[in-house]
């Protein structure tokens, strides 16, 4: 096995506990109620398409079924490349799953028993720690095949940990090369999944001892602690978003006393691919902030596609963020449905108070570095 695939199946375990408060129930073991899972002989657990078994390492069951569709299942992927973008060929490896999953029902022949047996609509996300190239963007938008990508500066301390945890595997394994043994890493990954599963302060530091690195581990505990949780938002367009909080025990208040919202939608002035979320009504409570990341070809339909990008960027959020919905377990028992609209005009407003406040700190940053300047020149005169 690759250090890199290593890298994935770790991240596919930290995002598997991130997205428990949609609902989504991991599935570890075959099920007497559900035919379609078999675990084979040294491939694991497989799912039962129409013309072959295919191995998952994450398949969840969401909780909840919407009207006039199947329950829902989930196929979550993670690649973990340092600087390749991952292309076209992994959404047609999806789409191929997906397609064979997906038509495996037939009732011609089927017994009363099997025609009581749940039945299953498949979807395939695929995150990625170094985005997604164009072609491989627009393929998966075509198929249904959603993308989440972890690129950007907000993600670091999850690659960042990632990246240690597997480096330190290798070399205590004296391991030089770019392969570990499947038995070693099989081993370390069961550890990894309890320990990140019943995650407390200062477990890792039992577990994980680095000598150098301790304040990856610090804060990757403390991020997990804070943002706790990823909500799978759907939009009024065909994106499906991923909303990391800054603070998920605020925004879960936040949610609690009111599940629907209007907030504020604007990008990240150094990072143009990421947007916040913002409430428009808070307390010292409930100040939360939420960040998502568009997929490269959507975003630069939104910048590239209008001669004013700002005019296009309100009317795209109109259109595409007006309302994001997503279904969140806030007290781990209960579903509760969350709305959050889109208010433009108090955007452009928090917009344009951060554009005087950026005028004005420039205007005083010229000030100052003209009158140095004139200090200097009369101080080199004298």
């Amino acid at each position: 096995m690759k250090k890199s695939q290593a890298k994935g199946y770790l991240l596919e375990i930290v995002l598997a506990k991130l997205l428990k408060v949609n609902g989504y129930d991991l599935v570890t073991s075959t099920d007497n109620e559900d035919n379609e899972i078999v675990d084979l002989p040294r491939n694991g657990l497989n799912i039962k398409g129409r013309g072959a078994y295919h191995q998952f390492d994450s398949l969840g069951t969401f909780r909840i079924t919407p009207p006039f569709v199947y329950p829902i299942r989930l196929f979550l992927e993670a690649k973990f490349y340092t600087n390749n973008k991952v292309g076209i060929d992994r959404i047609r490896m999806g789409i191929g799953i997906l397609q064979d999953v997906n038509t495996n029902y037939s009732t011609v022949d089927m017994t009363s028993q099997e025609l009581k047996l749940p039945k299953y609509n498949y979807n395939y996300a695929l995150f990625s720690t170094s985005g997604f190239t164009d072609d491989a963007q627009r393929l998966a938008i075509a198929h249904k095949v959603y993308l989440m990508d972890l690129s950007s500066g907000y993600y670091s301390w999850i690659r960042d940990f990632i990246n240690q945890v597997v480096d330190k595997l290798f070399a205590d394994h004296n391991i030089t090369d770019d392969h570990i043994s499947s038995d070693i890493f099989n081993d370390y990954k069961k550890n990894f999944s309890r320990e990140i599963n019943n995650l407390r302060d200062n477990q890792l530091d039992r577990w994980i001892v680095f000598e150098n690195q301790r304040s990856v581990v610090d804060e990757f505990v403390n991020q997990m602690q804070n943002a706790g949780s990823m909500y799978i938002a759907s939009t009024k367009s065909t994106q499906i978003i991923a909303l990391i909080p800054n603070d998920d025990e605020k925004f879960r208040k936040s949610l609690r006393r009111n599940p629907h919202q209007e907030v504020t939608i604007t990008w990240n002035e150094t990072e143009r691919n990421v947007w916040v979320i913002n409430p428009t009504e808070y307390d010292n409570d409930t100040n939360y902030e939420l960040t998502f990341q568009l997929p490269f070809v959507i975003r630069e339909y939104i910048f590239n596609n209008s001669v004013n990008q700002y005019k296009s960027a309100y009317d795209e959020k109109g259109r595409s963020f007006g309302m994001l919905s997503f279904i969140a377990y806030l007290d781990g028992i209960n579903p509760t449905l969350c709305t959050l609209k889109f208010n433009e005009e108090e955007t452009k407003r928090r917009v344009e108070r951060y554009n005087l406040q950026f005028r004005n700190e420039r205007a005083t940053r010229d000030l100052v570095d003209r009158y140095n300047r004139q200090f200097r020149l009369e101080n080199n005169n004298d």
